[in-house]
């Protein structure tokens, strides 16, 4: 699991909070850290050759450092509901990491398509807002959770992953749609291209998100 698609989701809930709201920037650097943190745990975590290598208890500790940091940050305590509610979800999330094989294929589809795409996105745009946004904001979470899960197929599934890119790329134009009509909310469709390449596909996710926010945020310079 790469981790430049570990953040995709994260990073695109974070733009498009930024585009509609004051930001945070302080927690939305402090929610990047911890997600990459989670992704090193996971990794880690994993045995290779039946031995652990690296020590994951010291991203464990980063991301829970990292993600206490950014709670005290975006709601200036830790003791409202909210942070004691996404606490509770932090830690489902570190064990749901630490007891799936979702690195390996073909387990874990569903895992991968709530963690990167509905949670990240607006688990992402909720701690930097305070809002979970309007409905359409359904579809950005959508389209990233969709690619994430085209990533993980293999050649043997080309139809499926081509069905989840498809799906996942009409997703985010109908968002682009719902809002106000504009050639820049169109940015993410230069990413198409990498999705044609097999050995791009985990960047192809990270552009499009990073497109998608940028067309988007352009309004904001």
């Amino acid at each position: 699991m790469n981790v430049n698609k570990s953040i995709s989701g994260v990073l695109l809930g974070i733009m498009l909070a930024a585009a509609d709201y004051h930001v945070d920037w302080k927690a939305a650097l402090l929610l990047v850290a911890a997600t990459v943190c989670l992704h090193l745990y996971a990794v880690t975590s994993k045995p290779v050759n039946g031995q652990v290598k690296m020590r994951p208890g010291v991203f464990l500790a980063l991301t829970v450092l990292s993600g206490l940091a950014m709670l005290h940050f975006s709601f200036g305590t830790l003791f409202m509901m909210e942070p004691l509610i996404l606490m509770v979800l932090g830690y489902m999330i570190i064990r749901a990491v630490r007891h799936t094989s979702f690195v390996s294929r073909g387990k874990g589809i569903l895992y991968v398509f709530l963690l990167f795409g509905i949670l990240a996105v607006y688990g992402s745009y909720y701690v930097c807002s305070h809002s979970f946004g309007s409905w359409p904001l359904l579809f950005p979470a959508l389209s990233i959770g969709l690619l994430s899960v085209a990533e993980r197929t293999d050649d043997s599934q080309k139809t499926l992953r081509i069905v989840m890119n498809v799906a996942g790329f009409a997703a985010m134009i109908a968002y682009s749609c719902l809002r106000m009509f504009d050639l820049w909310h169109f940015l993410f469709v230069l990413s198409l291209p990498l999705f044609f390449i097999r050995k791009t596909t985990g960047w192809a996710v990270s552009a499009f998100a990073l497109l998608s926010g940028l067309g988007f945020l352009v309004y904001l310079v």
